[in-house]
């Protein structure tokens, strides 16, 4: 079903509006906008979302006292014992990106590229990466 997902979600999270609102007695809206999704069609946007969203804490400058609050995968990468992220998909994206060195130098390297081009709304505004080190990493690991 197209929108599967998205519509689930949606609903969900009216949902979970709903019981939180009548729990707590109180009326509006509980999330900042409404929910988004957009279909991931190649490698390259694929890369920049997986970097994105395992190291989302620094590209939103999340203060190193509040850090245990945020929940990032990035970790389980690094250590190698996967818990949120099951065993096999971890060890998958460890052999894409070819090996939690190199995961973690192109998280880094997307993180920094994000925040230089900070004024713009999602991944996809940046097809042309600008650095050629960047350019010929994505390339080697495709």
């Amino acid at each position: 079903m197209d929108g599967g997902i998205a519509k689930f979600l949606q609903k969900f999270q009216g949902g979970y509006t709903s019981y939180f609102n009548l729990r707590h007695q109180r009326a509006g809206s509980l999330f900042q906008g409404t929910f988004k999704s957009k279909l991931i069609k190649n490698e390259n946007y694929f890369r920049k979302t997986f970097a994105y969203v395992n190291k989302n804490y620094d590209v939103h400058n999340i203060p190193k006292n509040k850090t245990q609050f945020v929940f990032a995968s990035d970790t389980e990468y690094k250590n190698g014992n996967f818990d949120f992220v099951s065993e096999t998909e971890g060890k998958d994206m460890l052999k894409v990106f070819g090996g939690k060195n190199e995961l973690k130098k192109h998280c880094d390297e997307i993180v920094n590229l994000i925040r230089r081009e900070r004024g713009k709304t999602g991944l996809e505004e940046f097809d042309e990466l600008p650095s050629e080190g960047l350019k010929s990493s994505l390339k080697k690991n495709s």
